[in-house]
């Protein structure tokens, strides 16, 4: 993207941090020549007005505070994902997803939406002059869509609230559509004179959301404890033993090393309770948290309201969730993506791909012993959910590939000081400097089934199963 003096390094984060320097000082700005790159304007604050000539990319004003965002021009999928408040105009056509998660404030596209529109959307208001080519209100849980034209896909599929209006042809859902109540047309006609879109001759049919919104536990099947029949192996020979104040033992773990304010933890755990870091957590379907305090940011793919993440049309859209994210915050704290203990060695490409700073792991319908194999030739740091820890499983979670262990259950600092203490004298015991220098070769396994699981040499047999296959 270019203005009138200068070319700009065309990455995302560069366009939007010279954007809000002149914010600053002014209270409008304008941008020509707008290429279609992800994430534009994503995050900008109350009382601002951009102005943008050309077209936009993915997530165009996504994650919006406040500011009145006007695109001459087309827009990539999901403009303004899961505004906050403010509005945006888009002057011409927006791609598919656009309004996804709208939890305030006002999207208008003055063309059509190429595919699906208002999925997930939580409130605020969506105008479509033109034709939705998908389908329309998909989740949606509250605000108000107004469709000018045509809708092709599904109306309201699993809408569980907030109201459609429709004035052009579309097959009614199950629940049926009723023509708009006097009170209601004037305020849809109120609406559209105010963004533009003239509502002369149109008959508007409206559809309430009916399903009941559902947030059911998965429940996994009961899961072997592992960790108990894993032993861990004291250094003596090949590896020299360690001990804290003669060696260098460092226990410590830092998520985030190119954000701002990288997350620097002096043992690998997250914990709740006394001075525990501030997070920040984005659950499936929900509105999107204030990121503005936290000291991490978590990106949750486990099942919510919705069962997975509508903005997400294909696996490798998680990277542009996670730059949606990166955007808002700045790039200021770590972004990390919790998901179920499951398929992880098909889910790490995607996550590697993906590029947040860490993953959790949480509890799902796979031993996290086993899961963790599949991480450790990953460069991402990998977590293990759980409500409490010994310092001795946490070495052992260590050694089967994970980073470190974010803990659910509360604990006091004292507690937090004596669990430092035994982990950096086991890990000294065990001859790591560090807790990237445990591996498999630090633990046995006390029966063939844990063997198999996890790739740990088999105690009396000393070496990986022959069908260990990582």
């Amino acid at each position: 993207m270019a203005d009138e003096e200068e070319v700009w390094d065309p990455t995302p984060g560069d366009i939007n941090s010279r954007l809000l320097e002149r914010l600053a000082d002014s209270d409008t700005v304008a941008a020509k020549r707008l290429e279609p790159m992800a994430c534009i304007a994503v995050g900008f604050p109350r009382g601002k007005t951009a102005t943008f000539d050309g077209t936009g990319g993915d997530n165009f004003g996504g994650l919006n505070h406040g500011a009145q965002l006007i695109l001459n021009g087309g827009a990539g999928r999901f403009a303004g994902n899961s505004m906050r408040s403010g509005e945006i105009i888009v002057n011409g056509s927006a791609g598919s997803g656009a309004g996804h998660g709208l939890a305030g404030g006002t999207l208008v596209v003055q063309g059509s939406v190429r595919g699906s529109a208002a999925a997930g959307m939580l409130d605020g208001e969506h105008l479509i002059a033109g034709d939705v080519e998908g389908a329309l209100g998909t989740g949606m849980h509250g605000g108000t869509v107004v469709v000018a034209g045509d809708v092709g896909g599904d109306v309201a599929r699993y809408m569980t609230g907030g109201k459609l209006f429709i004035a052009g042809n579309f097959t009614p859902p199950e629940v049926g559509a009723k023509p708009a109540a006097p009170a209601e047309r004037k305020i849809v006609q109120k609406l559209l004179q105010e963004h533009g879109i003239d509502p002369q001759g149109l008959e508007f049919q409206g559809v309430s959301g009916t399903a009941v919104a559902q947030s059911p536990e998965v429940e996994w099947e009961e899961l072997p404890e592992l960790l108990p029949r894993l032993r861990l192996v004291a250094a003596v020979l090949k590896r020299r033993p360690r001990r804290p104040g003669l060696d260098p033992v460092n226990p410590g773990l830092t998520l985030g090393p190119d954000t701002e304010e990288p997350l620097n933890l002096t043992i690998p755990i997250l914990w709740q309770g006394e001075h525990a870091p501030q997070v920040a957590t984005w659950d499936v379907g929900a509105r999107p948290p204030d990121f503005s305090k936290c000291n991490l940011a978590i990106i949750d793919l486990s099942a919510g309201r919705l069962p997975r993440r509508l903005d997400m049309e294909r696996p490798d859209d998680l990277a542009q969730v996670i730059e949606l994210v990166r955007q808002d915050t700045r790039n200021r704290v770590p972004v990390l993506v919790r998901l179920p203990a499951g398929d992880l060695s098909g889910d790490m490409s995607v996550l590697s791909g993906a590029e947040p700073d860490g993953v959790i792991l949480a509890p799902g319908g796979v031993p996290m012993e086993a899961a963790l194999s599949a991480a450790r030739d990953s460069r991402l740091p990998v977590l293990v959910e759980m409500p409490r820890a010994s310092s001795q499983d946490v070495l052992k979670l260590l050694a089967l590939g994970g980073a470190g262990v974010m803990l659910t259950g509360k604990v006091t600092l004292s507690q937090l000081g004596k669990l430092g203490a035994k982990l950096t004298h086991g890990m000294g015991a065990l001859g790591a400097g560090s807790t990237g220098d445990l591996g498999p070769e630090n633990l046995r396994a006390l029966d063939q089934e844990i063997a198999s699981l996890t790739g740990v040499p088999l105690a009396g047999y000393d070496a990986p199963l022959p069908m260990w296959r990582h």
